[in-house]
C-alpha cells in the first residue's frame, strides 16, 4: 500500500488523537484523559469501541520523537487484555518519505521498524493485529489523501 501525502500531512494525522475516531474503524470515541490532542510523553486518552466487541482502553504514549515516532502502551482496558499482555505496546513510525509503519507486541520485538520509502508494511511481529490493523492503516491512509 502507498500513501501518496507529504510526510508533514501524514504526521499531522497521527500526531492528532481527535482524529483516531476518523481512520480506526472499530474506535467511535476518544476521551482526552489528559487534557491535550496531540501526543507527548505521558499523554493519555481512552478509545471507546461503540458496535461489535463494545469497551474501552486507555493508551499511553511511551515513547514520542515529534515527526518521526511514538509508541502507545496499555494501561488498562474492560477485557482484561492489558493484564495478561503487561508489556503490550504498539510502535508507530513514519519514514523519512512518507511511509507509516505501525507494529504490536512485546516492546523487546519492537525495535527498529522502519519504512524507507511511502509503502505501508507490516512487520511480522505484528500477526496478532493483522486485519485490524491493516484497516487503520488504510483508514489513516484514506484521510491523508482526501485533503
Amino acid at each position: 500500500m502507498r500513501i501518496r501525502a507529504s510526510h508533514d500531512r501524514l504526521w499531522a494525522i497521527v500526531d492528532d488523537i481527535s482524529l483516531i475516531p476518523q481512520y480506526h474503524a472499530e474506535v467511535g470515541k476518544v476521551d482526552l484523559l489528559s487534557g491535550q490532542s496531540t501526543r507527548a510523553m505521558g499523554v493519555k486518552y481512552q478509545c471507546t469501541i461503540l458496535e461489535g466487541r463494545k469497551g474501552s482502553f486507555v493508551e499511553e504514549v511511551v515513547d514520542y520523537v515529534p515527526g518521526e515516532r511514538f509508541s502507545t502502551a496499555f494501561p488498562e482496558d474492560t477485557w482484561g487484555i492489558s493484564k495478561m499482555l503487561r508489556d503490550f505496546v504498539v510502535d508507530s513510525i513514519l519514514g523519512a518519505a512518507g511511509g507509516f509503519r505501525d507494529g504490536c507486541g512485546p516492546r523487546s520485538l519492537l525495535r527498529a521498524h522502519w519504512v524507507e520509502d511511502a509503502s505501508v508494511e507490516r512487520p511480522p511481529s505484528a500477526a496478532s493485529h493483522g486485519t485490524q490493523g491493516m484497516r487503520t492503516l488504510e483508514g489513516v491512509k484514506r484521510l491523508a489523501e482526501a485533503t
